[in-house]
C-alpha cells in the first residue's frame, strides 16, 4: 500500500477527514502571506509534552507581520514517524518533530545520540546541541533528501527500570533480562554490552510487552512512567543516565528555501523559544513523575556509581567513530563542550 493510501486509510479511521483537504491543496512556492506551517508529531495531545510543543504555534503567532502560522496534527494522526519524514520529503507535510533515533534510518550519522554516554550531562547536552558547529552541519545534511533539521526538543536523559526492584548500578543486574529497545542498532547494542537482551519495539508496544512479560524491562525518561502508565508495572526506576537522546524538529527542504530568510530566522528563534519554554518546566516536570511513580510503589535509585556501566559500553563510541571522518568529526566536537561542565 502506497504512503498516501496509508495517511488517507488512517484519517477517515481517525475521523480527521477535515484534514485531507489540507494536505490535497496545491503549495505555493512563494512565500506569501498567511502561510500555515502543518506540523505533525507523534506525543498524545494533552500531555505535558504536547502541551509544550504546542507553545511552538503560540510564539510563531506573536508577530502576524511574519505572515506565518503552524497548525498542529499531534498523537500521529498522521502516522508512524518514519511517514511523517517521507511525507516531510515528498511535501505533503511541512514539519514534523521526530525522534532522533528515527532520522537515523535516514541519514546513520543520527545515530551519534544512542551513542552511551556521549553527554556527561544535562549542561553539556544543552551545551553541544546549541553550540556544536558539526551538529549544525548534520542538521543541514539532508536537504538533498528533501528535508533539513531546524531545531531540537530537549528529552531529557533516559534511564533503567524494570519490572521487578532492581537496582541497574553494574552490567550484572541486567544479566538474564530482556529490555525493551528502541528499533536502533547502536541502542541494542549498548542493552547488550550492559549485560541485558534487546527486544526492539515501538514505544506504543511496551505497556502490553511488560504487562505480558514479554520483556522485564525497559529505558527512557521519567515521562514513560506516568504518561504511559508504565509505573503500575515496574518496581524499580535507576538514574543510570545512559543516554540524552534529542527529538528534532525537521522542515521539507523546498517549503524552508520557499521562505523569505526574515521568516526562516523567526521560526528557528520561535523553535529555541519554545525549547527554553521545556527546559524551564522539565526538572519540575520530571520530578513530578518521580513523585507520582512512587505513590505507585517504584523504587527510585539516584547518585549511582556508573564506572562499571560506562566501560561496559567503551567501545560502541570507538565503533562508532570507525565509520568514518565525518562521524568521528561530529563525536569529537561534541565531546569539547563537555569541559565546560
Amino acid at each position: 500500500m502506497s504512503i498516501f493510501k496509508k495517511i488517507g486509510a488512517g484519517l477517515m479511521a481517525l475521523g480527521v477527514i477535515a484534514v485531507i483537504g489540507t494536505f490535497v491543496s496545491v503549495k505555493n512556492a512563494n512565500a506569501t502571506a498567511g502561510r500555515t506551517i502543518r506540523l505533525a508529531h507523534n506525543q498524545q495531545d494533552g500531555t505535558e509534552i504536547a502541551d509544550t510543543i504546542a507553545k511552538f504555534s503560540e510564539f510563531v503567532a506573536e508577530d502576524p507581520s511574519k505572515d506565518l502560522s503552524v497548525q498542529i496534527y499531534p498523537s500521529g494522526i498522521l502516522g508512524s514517524e518514519n511517514e511523517e519524514i517521507e511525507m516531510v520529503q515528498a511535501g505533503i507535510l511541512d514539519m514534523a518533530k521526530v525522534g532522533s533515533q528515527t532520522l537515523s534510518q535516514f541519514d546513520d550519522r543520527y545515530s551519534i545520540f544512542a551513542v552511551p554516554y556521549l553527554f556527561v550531562g544535562q549542561e553539556h547536552y544543552y551545551e553541544a546541541m546549541e553550540q556544536s558547529e558539526e551538529v549544525q552541519k548534520l542538521f543541514e545534511s539532508t536537504a538533498d533528501q528533501g528535508f533539513i533539521a531546524i531545531g531540537y526538543y530537549a528529552n531529557g536523559s533516559r534511564n533503567f527500570y524494570t519490572v521487578d526492584d532492581i537496582c541497574v548500578d553494574d552490567p550484572s543486574k541486567l544479566k538474564g533480562l530482556k529490555i525493551r529497545s528502541m528499533p536502533s542498532a547502536t541502542s541494542m547494542d549498548m542493552i547488550t554490552a550492559m549485560g541485558g537482551s534487546p527486544v526492539p519495539m515501538s514505544s506504543s508496544e511496551t505497556y502490553t510487552a511488560l504487562q505480558q512479560g514479554v520483556v522485564d524491562g525497559a529505558e527512557n525518561t521519567e515521562l514513560a512512567l506516568t504518561v504511559n502508565g508504565h509505573e503500575d508495572l515496574v518496581k524499580a526506576y535507576t538514574y543510570t543516565e545512559h543516554q540524552y537522546s534529542p527529538d528534532i524538529y525537521i522542515i521539507s527542504t523546498d517549503f524552508w528555501e520557499s521562505m523569505s530568510a526574515e521568516q526562516q530566522e523567526y521560526l528557528k528563534e520561535c523553535l529555541a523559544k519554545t525549547n527554553d519554554n521545556f527546559k524551564t518546566l522539565y526538572n519540575g516536570m520530571m520530578e513530578a513523575a518521580i513523585e507520582e511513580a512512587q505513590e505507585h510503589g517504584v523504587t527510585i535509585y539516584r547518585d549511582i556509581d556508573k564506572t562499571t556501566l560506562i566501560e561496559s559500553v567503551s567501545a560502541i563510541a570507538e565503533k562508532y567513530m570507525s565509520k568514518g571522518d565525518n562521524y568521528r568529526s561530529l563525536y569529537e566536537d561534541i565531546q569539547k563542550y563537555a569541559n565546560a561542565q
